[in-house]
């Protein structure tokens, strides 16, 4: 799976430098998924909430995917979760 395979499905990069070379989906209620360090021993996926107050500040975090005990994340993976979600 690669960064265009994600954009394609909606994922966009994150507007600032983050360590993980994020990228983020929108799933409303100030909530999204976040993919870092995509084809790597390091890749995670992650589910965020939003601080309603204050812009840009993530107040929940829940790792959904870590390739130390679930290997690569894949498009049908990340499909599903969105699909879970709406």
């Amino acid at each position: 799976m690669t960064r265009e395979d994600l954009k394609a499905i909606g994922f966009k990069d994150v507007p600032h430098f983050t360590v993980m070379n994020s990228l983020r989906y929108q799933i409303g209620r100030y909530r999204h998924f976040s993919i870092g360090c995509l084809g790597t021993p390091n890749e995670m996926m992650y589910i965020c909430q939003k601080d309603a107050n204050i812009k840009d500040r993530i107040s929940d975090l829940v790792c959904i995917h870590n390739y130390d005990f679930d290997g690569y994340l894949t498009i049908e993976k990340v499909k599903s979760f969105i699909n879970l979600i709406k």
